[in-house]
């Protein structure tokens, strides 16, 4: 027996693996003793007379248990590699789910932004546009107050030469029957030559004057000129009146064309301010946008990175779960072949 156990310690001494089989390895839960503590265990038996059938069960035993821990792990692999697939599957999931939401929120993202720099823009010429109209509208109620002026100036002075018209008509009248002097007419002369200056008629009024001046120097010769005299003034104040209405209208005209005007200005000038009230609003949206998507983003860019990150330590703990599996699975099988071949040599050597 003694030869046989020595038999046994050289086929293990002999083998390429015997470091590897004399190492413990682990079963779910527990610990297998080592070959060596195993060996002594058969050397020990087989020394105090144990016979070979006790070694062979003995053997038979061991290799049942070597068989009983690969059946374990095999389940253990499975359970293993379902989980794996199962998590990689959803690691794989969460990083494809991440990169849709990175890639619809960095679109929104750039729409947003290119529509803000749009509204930018038409908010720089709409403030421009703006600025033009109102003065624009300074420029025309400047025009027609100018306008508003001189037309009053020009009422002004036909009221004044119609007033010294009149005043001329009732002294000449005045002057053929007596009741006039000769210093009245002298007054109604020069106040005449000063409208007519006004009025840019000074040709017709120099005429009228210079009659007036014949007059007051012709003792009693007046009476043949008195008649023309008079028509001048009445054909004069007739003109003036006539000017008057005219300069009226044109002035009514113009009201109304600054009127028109003023108002197509201040509703230009009014939408563009509503415009710019929608502008400033939707910049402000498009702000709100771009927070809201750089936030999107980011958080989907750390579950993406986060997830990855995931995934390759689960493919790294799951390809060691497959390393460890072949390697024990290859221990387990030069186990058993050097079990069968301890059993074969005991066998043959007790026969």
């Amino acid at each position: 027996m003694k030869v046989i156990a020595v038999t046994l310690v050289l086929l293990l001494a002999g083998n390429a693996f015997a470091g590897d089989l004399i190492h413990k390895y682990p079963i779910i839960g527990k610990s297998k003793p080592s070959l060596v503590s195993i060996l002594t265990e058969l050397e020990s038996k087989l020394s105090s007379g144990g016979s070979v059938d006790t070694a062979v069960n003995f053997l038979d035993s061991l290799r049942a248990s070597i068989d009983s821990e690969q059946i374990r792990h095999d389940q253990l692999y499975t359970d293993q590699r379902n989980q794996c697939s199962a998590e990689l599957e959803l690691r794989t999931k969460d990083v494809k789910d991440a990169e849709q939401v990175l890639n619809r929120a960095t679109e929104q993202y750039e729409n947003c932004s290119t529509s803000k720099k749009k509204a930018d823009a038409e908010l720089d010429n709409n403030l421009d546009s703006q600025k033009a109209t109102d003065t624009d509208i300074k420029i025309l109620d400047s025009i027609r107050q100018a306008g508003a002026q001189n037309y009053n100036a020009k009422k002004q002075d036909h009221i004044d030469a119609l007033r010294s018209i009149q005043e001329s008509l009732k002294i000449l009248d005045s002057f053929q029957s007596g009741g006039a002097s000769l210093a009245q007419m002298s007054e109604i002369s020069l106040r005449m030559i000063q409208d007519a200056v006004k009025l840019k008629t000074t040709n017709i009024m120099s005429q009228i004057s210079s009659i007036f001046a014949q007059m007051l120097t012709q003792n009693g010769g007046y009476i043949e000129v008195f008649e023309r005299l008079k028509q001048l003034l009445q054909n004069l104040e007739q003109n003036l009146y006539t000017n008057l209405q005219k300069i009226s209208e044109e002035e009514d005209q113009s009201i109304q064309e600054y009127d028109d005007r003023r108002v197509h200005l201040v509703e230009y000038y009014n939408n563009l301010k509503r415009t710019e009230n929608k502008l400033r609003d939707h910049i402000t949206t498009m702000d709100i946008c771009q927070d809201q998507q750089s936030a999107i983003i980011d958080s989907a860019r750390g579950k993406k990175v986060r997830n990855g990150e995931i995934f390759d330590s689960a493919t790294r703990m799951c390809n060691d779960f497959a390393s460890e599996y072949e390697k024990a699975t290859s221990v387990r099988k030069q186990e058993l072949d050097l079990v069968d071949r301890v059993r074969s040599k005991i066998i043959e050597r007790g026969s």
